[in-house]
């Protein structure tokens, strides 16, 4: 498995910013309003970065050879889980970043400033999820001089020549 880039994610960012926020101004100038958003993305987005941080932390007692639940077979998808995390995070808050950014540059009312703030804390919690989605990421890489990776395999057979 490669490892996430962090120019990929920035650009997966930026991308969704801009698709969110010219979709956002579609639908404000053709309906007049914007959808309202609610907590609940904040709330999701940190649940899943506490739920991947847990199981990340489980995985460096694993490769630390200390008592954990975790097995190889887990530690692989919480390595799985961990690039999601990094893209899916990136890519939700460019989301909200492009809500954010068009709460900003319209004119002020009740409903911007709302938008704006659910927007903002909505895209803080997105930007948590993706950065802990890096770090678990880097715990669960293998390294060529680990343990598991060298001594992996049967021994060679007995007449073999080395």
């Amino acid at each position: 498995m490669r490892r996430v880039r962090r120019t990929s994610a920035l650009a997966v960012f930026l991308a969704a910013a801009v698709a969110g926020w010219a979709l956002s101004d579609l639908v404000l100038r053709h309906r007049g309003s914007v959808p309202v958003l609610t907590p609940w993305g904040a709330v999701a987005a940190l649940v899943i970065s506490g739920a991947v941080l847990v199981c990340g932390l489980a995985v460096r007692r694993l490769r630390s050879r200390e008592r954990t639940w975790m097995t190889p077979t887990a530690a692989a998808t919480t390595a799985a889980a961990a690039q999601a995390s990094a893209l899916v995070g990136a890519v939700v808050g460019g989301v909200y970043a492009g809500q954010l950014l068009l709460a900003l540059l319209s004119p002020s009312s009740p409903a911007m400033s709302h938008l704006a703030w659910m927007a903002a804390a909505c895209l803080l919690a997105c930007l948590l999820w993706s950065v802990v989605g890096f770090l678990v990421e880097h715990w669960c890489v293998i390294s060529d001089d680990d343990d598991d990776a060298q001594g992996s395999g049967p021994p060679p057979p007995s007449g073999a020549a080395a």
